[in-house]
């Protein structure tokens, strides 16, 4: 870890801080915390951005760079999930995804999804493990192939679900339009380029789909069954944020 990269990591952990802590601040974020995301998607690109030296070469090879674009593709499309779709819903993914629970697992299932949990899954497996990401590229590039993973993931799934029910879905276009193009175009220049090989891809994907697993099962197992507290579900979902930064290194 170089001094820069040391000292890029006190703001993030205040960061994290400022979000999670009990500050009087939950109720807030729990209801506003994609918007909060609208607005840093620009800034986090302007800063990468304005750090690249116009003789540096495509941007497609500059990996930083790279995952940046993937933390602010995720960030545009929280906004069509939990701010406003296409439709103009309000909030919409989290009363479609407890709709779906409940059928798949009775009605005690179908107010599993709460605002808090919502705000703590995005924030933790996706606005961790995105800003992880930025900090480790190009040095440690795993936290970023675990994040294009996600967002591959969580993009197939938008589009099957399309498919399936022959009706748009919140979260639909930008996965389709940002997600898939961004994560594919990362993995295919990664792996062209030599930086990451086939078993660094498929882990990366793994994961994506894990935490997909995690963040439903671990909501059942809170909200619904009680086998686990809420904190310890929230502890789970930020250890799995940070799992990338252990792997690979």
């Amino acid at each position: 870890m170089t001094d820069q990269s040391a000292a890029a990591l006190a703001p993030l952990v205040v960061f994290l801080l400022m979000l999670w802590l009990p500050l009087g601040q939950q109720k807030f974020l729990a209801e506003h915390w994609m918007k909060v995301g609208a607005y840093l998607a620009p800034i986090v690109l302007f800063m990468a951005l304005t750090d690249q030296p116009f003789d540096s070469g495509p941007f497609w090879l500059d990996m930083k760079l790279m995952a940046t674009m993937l933390a602010a593709a995720y960030m545009v499309h929280q906004v069509e999930e939990h701010w406003i779709d296409l439709r103009g819903r309000v909030y919409p993914l989290k009363d479609q995804l407890n709709e779906l629970l409940g059928r798949a697992f009775g009605p005690e299932a179908a107010s599993a999804m709460t605002p808090q949990a919502v705000f703590f899954i995005n924030t933790s497996v996706v606005w961790l493990a995105a800003f992880i990401a930025i900090w480790s590229a190009p040095n440690h590039l795993f936290p970023a192939v675990a994040l294009a993973g996600v967002i591959l993931v969580n993009g197939i799934a938008h589009i099957v679900q399309a498919i399936a029910a022959r009706d748009y879905n919140p979260g639909l276009l930008t996965a389709a339009a940002l997600f898939l193009p961004l994560a594919l175009g990362f993995y295919v220049t990664a792996s062209r380029t030599g930086l990451i090989t086939p078993i660094e891809l498929g882990l990366g994907v793994a994961w994506g789909v894990l935490a997909h697993v995690l963040l439903i099962g671990g909501l059942l197992a809170a909200n619904v069954h009680k086998i686990i507290p809420v904190s310890a579900y929230y502890a789970l979902l930020i250890a799995w944020g940070i799992l990338p930064a252990m792997v690979f290194r």
